[in-house]
């Protein structure tokens, strides 16, 4: 039904358009006297059924070129106007732009309302308006076949990073553009169809406020190494430490990824930061380290004294992509390892 009004409102379209250029030309005619106001509407009868292929016309050579020319293109474009929405079924998928996001996941849904398609392909883009190019690497989805009446669901983890940095830009920038790229191919045809939507902030079913969540690493994961230093803990999670023989002894408390890296590329360096929330007995030199895959470690040197620290991500300029452990490594001011502390959560907090 949606394609049959398509080709209804294009040949009304068409021939009203015609009709018009015709009747500029019999006004044309009238002007320069060489019709009566009488002969106005034969007139233009005469010159659109020239146009359209049909009937003669005498006289101006140049008028009759003209509209030989009008209508050859015109009859040309409606005709691969009408071939599209005869045979093309871009309406038969719909994209439902409405981006659902729950939790760390976002879910969003293809419809096949026509008959079976198979090949069907979704990529999506993250586009930069001020500097007229993609960004990031383009994510692409695959389904094989799908039937009529048919849905594909796709859900998609917040954590990867080219959704994290498509939903924050989408909040945070009218120059970031989201686009989805879909194509499929008719079974019975064998024609393929391709379609371009723009996903938008209002299409997000999720506010700045409630996207924007701190990461929290609880205190109660971290593990302990002991290297020439005695590490306790009490039932108030105050951790004790002493200094043994050695003088190069230390205490270290940490949080070990394995192989579930923790991946901090998708935040904006600019904008987000590490908070440590610390309880110390005295003045205690802390050596707060991120270790990477890569075998690089950034680390930085903190004097606590009961107070939360911030850190920038902006302070390192290696790539954060693969965490694999973020260590506390304990020295007492003078090499005298004695007092307490309490590791409260960490948290990773972006703007």
């Amino acid at each position: 039904m949606i394609k049959f009004k398509k080709i209804i409102n294009t040949v009304i379209v068409f021939i009203l358009l015609m009709f018009l250029i015709c009747f500029l030309f019999s006004i044309y005619k009238l002007i320069v006297g060489d019709i009566a106001i009488n002969e106005l509407l034969s007139e233009t009868g005469l010159y659109f059924l020239y146009t359209i292929g049909y009937g003669a016309l005498e006289g101006d050579a140049i008028i009759q070129n003209i509209l030989a020319m009008i209508g050859i293109i015109s009859l040309a474009l409606m005709t691969t106007f009408l071939t599209i929405n005869l045979f093309w079924r871009l309406d038969d998928v719909k994209f439902n732009k409405e981006i659902f996001i729950d939790s760390n996941d976002i879910k969003m849904s293809f419809k096949n309302k026509g008959k079976a398609i198979c090949d069907m392909k979704a990529t999506f883009v993250l586009y930069d308006n001020n500097y007229s190019m993609n960004i990031l690497e383009p994510q692409e989805y695959y389904m094989p076949i799908m039937l009529k009446n048919s849905l594909w669901n796709l859900t998609l983890s917040l954590n990867e990073t080219f959704w994290y940095k498509a939903i924050y830009s989408l909040l945070t920038s009218s120059d970031k553009l989201l686009y989805c790229i879909f194509s499929f191919v008719d079974t019975k045809s064998g024609q393929e169809s391709i379609k371009v939507e723009q996903i938008t902030k209002d299409n997000l079913n999720i506010s700045y406020d409630e996207f924007i969540k701190p990461i929290i690493l609880k205190s109660e994961y971290l593990l302990k190494i002991e290297n020439g230093g005695k590490l306790s803990i009490d039932e108030s999670t105050f951790y004790s430490f002493k200094k043994k023989d050695n003088n190069d002894s230390f205490v270290m408390m940490y949080y070990n990824f394995h192989n579930n890296y923790l991946n901090l590329e998708k935040y904006n360096k600019d904008t987000t930061y590490i908070e440590l929330d610390i309880n110390t007995s005295d003045n205690i030199l802390l050596n707060f380290e991120i270790k990477l895959k890569n075998g690089n470690n950034l680390s930085k040197e903190l004097l606590l004294n009961n107070k939360k620290i911030k850190i920038n991500l902006s302070d390192y300029t290696d790539s954060l992509e693969s965490i694999t452990e973020i260590c506390y490594t304990i020295f007492k001011k003078n090499n005298n390892l004695n007092g307490t502390l309490k590791i409260n959560d960490l948290k990773i907090i972006t703007k």
